[in-house]
Order: C-alpha cells, then structure tokens, then sequence
C-alpha cells in the first residue's frame, strides 16, 4: 500500500467533505457540484480498493486485521452512492447537500483509519 496515497486521500476527502457540507449547512440545494465532490470520492476509493488488491500480491501486505481493512473499505465504498441516492430522492430537501458532505467526511476518517490499519497496528 502506498502510504502517501492513502494520507493524500484522506485529506482530500476531508476538504472536499468539509467544502460539500458548509454548502449544506447553507442550504443550498443539490447540484452537479455537490454530485462531482461525491463522484470524484467515490472514484478516490475505487483508486485505492484496486491498489489494496495489487499490493498483497506484491509483498506489502497489512500489518493490521485484514477483514477489519476490507470491511472499512467496502463500507467506505458504499457511502457517497448512498448519500447521493439520498440526495436524489430528497433533492428539494434541506438536508439532502449537507447528508453527502457528511458522508464524503466519513469517508476520509475511514481512510485514515485504513491507514492505521495498513501501516501502524502490528498483528
């Protein structure tokens, strides 16, 4: 696993997150901005679910639970589909843009928390 990819990872999706969710809490309605803030995590995870897959098979296996891993990452990878699925049904909602923020912010704990995962817990 690359580590730098990870850490780079989780503080994108954080301000990304960050960004998505004060424009909730302004209230502002659903848009293909908040839409490509959870496209592009979403995208992020995908990156880093085909780099899990490629790095045992190389030798750089967790040092951590490896289910504990897979079930933070496959979960991760659930969360922006559903958020904005939430979104979409809620569009005119008040919550529906600040429900995706929080989701892509959830999203960049459980990366760093892969990463603690990955590189500092010793099975």
């Amino acid at each position: 696993m690359i580590s730098w990819l990870m850490l780079a990872q989780a503080i994108a999706l954080a301000v990304i997150g960050a960004a998505v969710a004060i424009v909730g809490l302004a209230r502002k309605p659903f848009n293909d901005w908040v839409f490509a803030g959870a496209a592009i995590a979403l995208l992020s995870l995908v990156v880093q679910t085909i780099a899990s897959v490629i790095a045992p098979l190389l030798g750089a296996g967790p040092t951590g639970d490896l289910l504990e891993y897979w079930t933070y990452l496959i979960t991760a990878l659930l969360i922006p589909p559903a958020a904005v699925l939430w979104a979409l049904v809620d569009k005119k909602g008040e919550w529906s843009t600040l429900v995706v923020g929080v989701g892509i912010l959830a999203c960049a704990v459980m990366v760093y928390r892969m990463h603690q995962i990955w590189f500092v817990q010793v099975a």
